[in-house]
Protein backbone atom coordinates (compact mmCIF):
# COMPACT_ATOMS: atom_id res chain seq x y z
CA UNK A 1 0.00 0.00 0.00
CA UNK A 2 1.39 3.24 -0.81
CA UNK A 3 1.94 6.25 1.32
CA UNK A 4 -0.24 9.43 1.58
CA UNK A 5 0.81 12.87 3.12
CA UNK A 6 -1.71 15.32 3.85
CA UNK A 7 0.08 19.01 3.56
CA UNK A 8 -1.93 21.84 5.19
CA UNK A 9 -1.10 25.23 3.99
CA UNK A 10 -1.84 28.97 3.98
CA UNK A 11 -1.47 32.27 1.51
CA UNK A 12 -1.49 35.19 3.28
CA UNK A 13 -2.10 37.32 1.05
CA UNK A 14 -5.77 35.45 0.20
CA UNK A 15 -6.79 36.52 4.07
CA UNK A 16 -6.44 32.43 4.57
CA UNK A 17 -6.85 31.40 8.26
CA UNK A 18 -4.10 29.32 9.85
CA UNK A 19 -6.76 27.43 12.52
CA UNK A 20 -8.60 26.62 8.94
CA UNK A 21 -6.07 25.77 6.66
CA UNK A 22 -6.43 24.60 2.89
CA UNK A 23 -4.73 20.80 1.92
CA UNK A 24 -2.95 19.22 -0.92
CA UNK A 25 -1.52 15.29 -0.73
CA UNK A 26 1.44 13.84 -1.84
CA UNK A 27 1.81 10.26 -2.14
CA UNK A 28 4.86 9.60 -0.31
CA UNK A 29 5.29 9.15 3.91
CA UNK A 30 5.29 12.13 6.00
CA UNK A 31 9.22 11.39 6.84
CA UNK A 32 10.20 11.19 3.11
CA UNK A 33 8.82 14.95 1.78
CA UNK A 34 11.07 17.14 0.46
CA UNK A 35 10.60 20.85 -0.51
CA UNK A 36 11.09 20.04 -3.94
CA UNK A 37 8.11 17.44 -3.51
CA UNK A 38 5.85 20.40 -2.11
CA UNK A 39 6.72 22.79 -4.90
CA UNK A 40 6.10 20.13 -7.62
CA UNK A 41 2.63 19.01 -6.56
CA UNK A 42 1.46 22.82 -4.99
CA UNK A 43 -1.95 23.10 -6.44
CA UNK A 44 -1.84 26.77 -6.89
CA UNK A 45 -0.31 28.56 -10.12
CA UNK A 46 2.40 31.08 -9.43
CA UNK A 47 5.84 31.08 -7.92
CA UNK A 48 5.64 31.36 -4.00
CA UNK A 49 7.88 31.38 -1.06
CA UNK A 50 7.37 28.41 1.27
CA UNK A 51 7.61 28.24 5.37
CA UNK A 52 7.34 25.58 7.46
CA UNK A 53 5.36 25.89 10.85
CA UNK A 54 8.36 24.71 13.58
CA UNK A 55 7.86 24.55 16.91
CA UNK A 56 11.09 24.38 19.12
CA UNK A 57 11.13 24.20 22.68
CA UNK A 58 10.44 28.05 23.32
CA UNK A 59 8.81 29.08 20.67
CA UNK A 60 6.36 28.92 17.19
CA UNK A 61 8.22 30.26 14.13
CA UNK A 62 7.77 29.57 10.40
CA UNK A 63 11.05 28.10 9.00
CA UNK A 64 12.61 28.47 5.50
CA UNK A 65 14.10 25.24 4.24
CA UNK A 66 17.79 26.07 2.67
CA UNK A 67 17.51 23.46 0.01
CA UNK A 68 14.81 22.07 -2.51
CA UNK A 69 15.99 18.38 -0.92
CA UNK A 70 15.70 19.41 2.86
CA UNK A 71 13.42 17.44 4.90
CA UNK A 72 10.10 19.21 5.62
CA UNK A 73 9.41 19.55 10.01
CA UNK A 74 6.54 18.97 10.99
CA UNK A 75 4.29 20.97 13.29
CA UNK A 76 1.89 18.94 15.75
CA UNK A 77 2.78 15.53 13.70
CA UNK A 78 1.41 17.32 10.46
CA UNK A 79 2.78 19.60 7.58
CA UNK A 80 1.82 22.74 7.94
CA UNK A 81 2.68 25.64 5.29
CA UNK A 82 2.54 29.70 4.66
CA UNK A 83 2.75 30.08 1.14
CA UNK A 84 3.88 33.74 0.19
CA UNK A 85 2.67 34.33 -3.14
CA UNK A 86 5.40 36.21 -5.17
CA UNK A 87 3.66 36.37 -9.06
CA UNK A 88 0.93 34.77 -10.21
CA UNK A 89 2.87 33.75 -13.41
CA UNK A 90 4.87 29.56 -12.82
CA UNK A 91 8.15 30.08 -13.98
CA UNK A 92 7.30 28.46 -17.61
CA UNK A 93 5.27 31.29 -18.10
CA UNK A 94 8.52 33.84 -17.13
CA UNK A 95 10.39 32.15 -20.04
CA UNK A 96 7.22 32.10 -22.05
CA UNK A 97 7.22 36.21 -21.12
CA UNK A 98 10.94 36.65 -21.91
CA UNK A 99 10.58 35.02 -25.29
CA UNK A 100 8.09 37.66 -26.04
CA UNK A 101 10.30 40.21 -24.99
CA UNK A 102 12.85 39.20 -27.10
CA UNK A 103 11.11 39.03 -29.95
CA UNK A 104 10.15 42.78 -29.17
CA UNK A 105 13.89 43.55 -28.63
CA UNK A 106 14.35 42.39 -31.95
CA UNK A 107 12.34 44.73 -33.76
CA UNK A 108 12.94 47.40 -31.99
CA UNK A 109 15.80 48.58 -34.57
CA UNK A 110 13.16 48.13 -37.56
CA UNK A 111 10.66 50.65 -35.09
CA UNK A 112 13.19 53.10 -34.63
CA UNK A 113 13.41 52.94 -38.65
CA UNK A 114 10.47 53.18 -39.44
CA UNK A 115 9.64 55.82 -36.82
CA UNK A 116 12.66 58.03 -38.58
CA UNK A 117 11.23 57.29 -41.95
CA UNK A 118 7.94 58.71 -40.97
CA UNK A 119 9.31 61.81 -38.88
CA UNK A 120 10.90 62.80 -42.51
CA UNK A 121 7.76 62.29 -43.70
CA UNK A 122 5.95 64.74 -42.01
CA UNK A 123 8.84 67.31 -41.86
CA UNK A 124 8.73 67.21 -45.69
CA UNK A 125 4.85 68.47 -44.99
CA UNK A 126 5.71 70.71 -42.30
CA UNK A 127 8.26 72.76 -44.56
CA UNK A 128 6.25 75.46 -46.63
CA UNK A 129 6.02 74.35 -50.14
CA UNK A 130 6.56 76.47 -52.88
CA UNK A 131 3.88 77.31 -54.79
CA UNK A 132 2.89 79.77 -58.00
CA UNK A 133 2.02 82.34 -56.11
CA UNK A 134 5.41 83.18 -55.05
CA UNK A 135 5.94 84.41 -58.72
CA UNK A 136 2.71 86.17 -59.33
CA UNK A 137 2.96 87.91 -55.57
CA UNK A 138 6.31 89.47 -57.07
CA UNK A 139 4.77 90.75 -60.27
CA UNK A 140 1.88 92.31 -58.21
CA UNK A 141 4.03 93.81 -55.55
CA UNK A 142 6.38 95.23 -58.70
CA UNK A 143 3.55 96.20 -60.51
CA UNK A 144 2.12 98.16 -56.87
CA UNK A 145 5.09 99.82 -57.04
CA UNK A 146 5.27 100.90 -60.60
CA UNK A 147 1.63 102.43 -59.26
CA UNK A 148 3.63 104.49 -56.81
CA UNK A 149 6.52 105.68 -58.57
CA UNK A 150 3.53 106.99 -61.32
Amino acid sequence: MKSFTLIYYIVPQDNDDVEIPNAFGIGKPVDQVTLKDVKSSFPLQGEYIFRFRYKTSHNTVWLDLPTDTSQIPLFNNRILIKATRISWETQNNQSQSASVSQQLNNLAPQHIQNQTVNQQAFAQFQQPQPTQQQPQQQQQSSQNQNLIDF
